[in-house]
């Protein structure tokens, strides 16, 4: 996801650099990365900007997962549903 267009649109980047626009929410699959301390970004703040955090543990079973929040004052550890969150590789402030 590159960009939300609407609060129910989002404009999306292939694997190959396409843009496609007008994507709703039910077209798409989130992905949830399996590495332990894989970085995900989280949505679900109100308003936006997006946070990002590091993943510290799963819960399958329950569609979950403990996230650890960056740039956040203490490092608060939330827990999230997988739709609130997915993989993030974008760029970190220390690369």
């Amino acid at each position: 996801v590159e960009d939300m267009a609407t609060p129910d649109t989002c404009v999306c980047r292939t694997d190959d650099g396409q843009l496609v626009e007008g994507l709703r929410a039910a077209m798409l699959e989130t992905v949830i990365p399996r590495g332990s301390g894989d970085r995900v970004m989280v949505r679900v703040f109100s308003p936006p900007p997006p946070k990002v955090g590091r993943i510290l543990e799963r819960e399958p079973g329950r569609s979950r997962a403990l996230v650890q929040l960056e740039g956040d004052a203490g490092g608060r550890v939330v827990p999230l549903d997988y739709d609130a969150i997915c993989h993030y590789v974008g760029r970190h402030e220390d690369d």
